[in-house]
């Protein structure tokens, strides 16, 4: 029988049932050649690189690659969303900077956070783990500065994705709060205001039922993820069409 964590193969003096057996223990079975394929029946296809990466770290891959590149590009597009970033921050990079900071900050920054990004995609390429950051920071911080750098690395990514996540959602509120008002008068027209705690209240469904989204299975938030894409690609136009 079998072990299910034997992971490694062995030297040339164990036989070659002992072998074959070790390579099944290694391979999914999506990756098992049908019998009929081949010199020999029952062999095994070769391990993507990603599958092979995660056994020579010790690890067993778990998790399911369901994503297809498609669907990742659209969920980053996605949650950058380019429309939403254009008009909270329109306002300030003119008070502020004037044309020239919307013009040349886009290129400048889109330049040293495409370096940002090819040095994540190296670093994860290298070590393809679930837990990335974490695992990423202990293996580049060494053996005596893993625990810290692992504990810094999830505490600031958190702490980040509470921020972010609380804003994001508290410039929706917000932008109810104005839709609201326009839908029924206007200022001056004599519509409705939402009050503060009323806006507060909004946020708070808001973050409950983005958690509930993020509980949904990975297909259907792949079509959520390219829906949003193409919602926000169709925004953009309408937005420069409109000015």
């Amino acid at each position: 029988m079998c072990g299910t964590n034997n992971f490694s193969f062995n030297s040339g003096s164990d036989s070659s049932s002992s072998t074959t057996c070790q390579r099944r223990d290694m391979t999914l079975p999506s990756h098992e050649a049908p019998d009929n394929v081949g010199d020999g029946g029952g062999r095994t296809l070769p391990l993507d690189s990603g599958h092979a990466r995660l056994h020579e770290l010790g690890y067993k891959q778990e998790l399911k690659r369901d994503l297809s590149a498609i669907s990742s590009f659209t969920f980053t597009f996605a949650i950058i969303s380019i429309l939403t970033g254009v008009t909270t921050l329109y306002n300030t990079g003119l008070n502020y900077g004037g044309p020239i900071s919307l013009i040349y900050g886009w290129l400048i920054a889109g330049v040293f956070t495409m370096f940002v990004a090819l040095s994540m995609a190296e670093i994860c390429s290298s070590y393809p783990t679930s837990g990335g950051l974490y695992y990423w920071s202990a293996k580049l911080a060494g053996p005596s500065w893993a625990p810290f750098a692992s504990w810094i690395t999830g505490w600031f990514n958190i702490v980040g994705q509470w921020a972010g996540t609380a804003s994001i959602d508290y410039s929706l509120a917000q932008l109810i709060q104005v839709i609201v008002l326009l839908s029924t008068g206007g200022k001056n027209g004599g519509g409705y205001v939402a009050s503060k705690y009323e806006v507060i209240a909004i946020h708070g469904g808001i973050l409950i039922l983005h958690g509930i989204i993020n509980s949904l299975p990975i297909t259907l938030l792949s079509f959520l993820g390219q829906l949003a894409a193409f919602w926000n690609i169709l925004g953009i136009y309408i937005y420069q069409g409109l000015n």
